[in-house]
């Protein structure tokens, strides 16, 4: 396996770079599409360091060299495993090809990220963060109200991939204060995460029965990672002008890894928990997805905390790619620490070995599991102070 670093045989790196110059090539060919004039006209940098890292990985393995930019584009088109020269990832990560329909794969968006080469999706990624935490801090006098405000609004943007301006309004009866040009902060939330589209009166959309990600009328594969789909259920959306469908960044980045994240916390909130547990989302203001509190009762009719869990969801295709950029915060101190997968993920054949090969050594203390498992634990945990 490759080593992690910055050598030549690192085709973890070599990837990631291709990931990062094809995404600069389809925004590119976006802006061109568009009519934008850009004076862009090499190919970027990333896609032609990638390129001769390849050239040289041929030359080191007697394979025919890649000979144009073409050709390689080609090879992006086909799973890693079929590239005429042996790459050095995992055997789940071979099996990705870099482009689908001419779009990135999810590897591909995967890579691209870890290199920071969406500029646009990054941009309006950070605008969301930054809009939530203020709306938040606005609509809450004590730490206590904003965290509660803050984990609302994260949750709406799960839940909610389209919504109509009479939604909108009632989001700003529950959080009306306003900023200095009299606009709402909660709105400012909705035109970062949402793209505003006219619309007038009752509008139809068909969502994944699953995800609740937009689709198309007849789909029944939304294209969401881990999602089964199913027949596509419309929604109607009430709108006086405007429908919001969020954008591509915030379903990327804050929607469908948010999936995972929603379904751990539901499953958390059970009665029999109650008594012993105190489920927090979000907690220092999205510092960890989930903090779970242990708790006895005390002679004098309190509670006491006599154990702190840490739970960081994660949703990525590549282990090897998610255990390089992996840190665990330690602003909130835990008893444990978790790293939570979703099904898809844990299931995958040697997905969690990946995983904890790449931690080893860099990221201590933290313990790889499956959303399900980790819920099985809360309760036994949880089952055993009830006794």
């Amino acid at each position: 396996m490759p080593d992690g670093g910055g050598a030549t045989d690192d085709d973890y790196l070599t990837v990631t770079m291709l990931s990062a110059g094809l995404t600069q090539i389809l925004w590119r060919r976006a802006r061109a599409a568009a009519g934008e004039r850009s004076d862009e006209g090499l190919l970027p940098p990333a896609w032609r360091v990638a390129f001769t890292r390849l050239w040289w990985r041929c030359v080191g393995q007697g394979v025919v060299p890649i000979a144009t930019d073409l050709d390689l584009l080609e090879w992006c088109t086909k799973p890693l495993v079929a590239w005429p020269v042996v790459l050095g990832l995992s055997t789940t990560d071979l099996q990705n090809p870099l482009l689908v329909d001419e779009q990135l794969s999810e590897f591909a968006e995967q890579g691209a990220r870890l290199a920071r080469a969406d500029i646009e999706a990054e941009w309006v990624e950070h605008r969301v963060h930054q809009a939530l935490r203020v709306a938040a801090a606005a609509n809450g006098t004590t730490d206590d109200e904003v965290q509660e405000a803050y984990a609302f609004l994260r949750r709406y943007l799960i839940d909610h991939a389209v919504i109509g301006d009479r939604d909108v309004r009632t989001l700003e009866r529950r959080f009306g204060r306003k900023d200095s040009t009299e606009q709402t902060y909660v709105r400012r939330l909705v035109e970062a995460a949402y793209v505003a589209r006219p619309a007038t009166g009752e509008q139809v959309v068909q969502l994944c029965p699953r995800c609740r990600n937009v689709v198309t009328a007849e789909a029944c594969d939304c294209g969401t990672a881990g999602c089964a789909g199913g027949p596509a259920e419309p929604l109607a959306v009430r709108a006086l002008a405007v429908v919001y469908e969020q954008h591509r960044a915030t379903r990327l980045f804050v929607h469908d890894p948010g999936l995972v994240e929603a379904r751990i916390i539901d499953a958390l909130h059970d009665a029999e928990l109650v008594d012993r547990v105190t489920v927090t989302p979000y907690p220092g203001l999205d510092t960890l997805d989930v903090l779970i509190e242990f708790f006895v009762d005390t002679d004098g009719g309190g509670r006491k905390v006599v154990e702190t869990w840490g739970v960081d969801a994660k949703d990525q295709v590549s282990a090897h790619l998610l255990g390089r950029v992996f840190a665990w915060p330690d602003s909130l101190p835990c008893d444990r620490r978790c790293l939570a997968l979703p099904m898809h993920r844990a299931s995958q054949p040697g997905y969690v070995a990946d995983l904890e090969i790449e931690l080893d050594g860099r990221v201590a203390g933290v313990e790889v599991i499956s959303e399900e498992r980790l819920t099985q634990q809360v309760k036994a945990r949880a089952g055993r102070l009830i006794r």
